[in-house]
């Protein structure tokens, strides 16, 4: 069993690196070749194989290296079920005609991941693929803030996260360091705002946010094949499965002074992949309510695989599932649906604000 799902890769970082949006128009100009019953989906016509000729067009190189990506997208794509993967290998070779480099090879591997359908896999060149792991893309981009709301309860806004585990580990404790701010004034409830979450490396999010989420299980990624994967939080402590992705040190942990106090969850149009993950480790927890908008509805996790050049795909190989164990499936509908307002309103806090101090922890003695 595949362990390691390692980040499920930002919505943000799509639209930063690729210019690419939730759900791109071009994507439906090449439609995958799809497997299923004749009553559900009518089968495409195989693509017409391409000609020796065109083969050899290619160099060794680039044909070893379409192969290889190829054969990790088939094997482990969360759609690999539903592809007629001859018909697509031909398409790829087509788009990869002449082809001498590897980098000659990327819009072809990016053509393979767009006809997935499942708008989450991408390809990273190796410069990219760099930025990524360094956070170079994400300065200047806001960082975890809180603040109180009135006297009674703590805002907390999570923003998307990507970079390397120090920095993850950073993010994680800078979070918690809020919520010990905020707590030393005893708010009877508390606002976690994922509204502008766009995804990215979803463990220094869930260590981070663990105080408020309480301890154990929150959530899993569950494959085609494989058992579930479960997410958990303990004493600043983020696990996948068995396998600890975020570790704070003793002195960074907070534990808060009444556990399990009633939250409020924001989430809206960008809140994307492991925004959509916090949200759902959210869900199934005591005293807790969504307000917003629909999210993007990137709730599959992402695996980056390394190609030859350091190039890499970031590969949809499973889907999240609550703590409860309910898979889920495109776009989260918060508990309460709250159109935006004008400039200077925030309809969605103030109904947050309304429900959190309606609740028996704030009604006061």
């Amino acid at each position: 069993m595949r362990k390691m799902h390692l980040a499920c890769a930002a919505l943000l970082i799509c639209l930063l690196m690729l210019g690419c949006s939730p759900l791109p128009e071009t994507w439906e100009e090449t439609p995958v070749p799809i497997a299923a019953p004749a009553d559900t989906i009518a089968p495409s016509p195989p693509a017409p194989a391409s000609s020796p000729t065109e083969t050899t067009w290619m160099s060794a190189e680039a044909q070893a290296y379409l192969d290889a990506a190829m054969d990790l997208i088939q094997e482990h794509s969360i759609k690999r079920d539903r592809v007629d993967w001859e018909s697509l290998r031909g398409r790829a070779r087509g788009q990869a005609r002449g082809a001498q480099t590897t980098a000659d090879t990327y819009p072809a591997i990016e053509f393979v991941l767009r006809a997935l359908g499942d708008f989450h896999s991408f390809f990273l060149p190796p410069a990219q693929a760099v930025a990524l792991q360094t956070g170079s893309l994400m300065k200047g981009l806001p960082g975890p803030e809180g603040k109180p709301i009135g006297e009674d309860l703590a805002y907390l806004s999570l923003p998307a996260f990507a970079g390397s585990r120090e920095a993850g580990e950073a993010y994680a404790a800078g979070v918690q360091g809020l919520i010990r701010a905020l707590d030393a004034a005893a708010p009877c409830g508390w606002i976690v705002d994922l509204r502008e979450n766009g995804g990215g490396d979803f463990w220094p999010m869930l260590a981070g946010v663990g105080p408020l989420l309480g301890t154990g299980r929150v959530g899993a990624f569950a494959g085609l094949d494989d058992p579930p994967v479960p997410w958990t939080y303990r004493d600043g402590e983020a696990r996948e499965g068995k396998t600890a992705q975020i570790r704070l040190p003793a002195s960074d942990v907070y534990h808060l002074d009444h556990s399990m106090p009633p939250v409020a969850v924001l989430v809206g149009e960008k809140t994307a992949s492991s925004g959509e993950a916090a949200a759902i480790a959210f869900r199934g927890r005591p005293d807790t309510r969504s307000f917003g908008q629909a999210t993007v509805g990137l709730t599959t996790g992402n695996e980056p695989f390394v190609l030859s050049d350091g190039g890499q795909i970031f590969l949809a190989v499973s889907r999240f599932a609550d703590r409860e164990g309910h898979m889920v499936e495109g776009p989260l509908t918060p508990d309460e649906l709250v159109s935006p307002g004008p400039p200077g309103e925030d309809p969605a806090l103030e109904a947050a604000s309304a429900w959190l101090r309606s609740q028996p922890a704030c009604a006061g003695p």
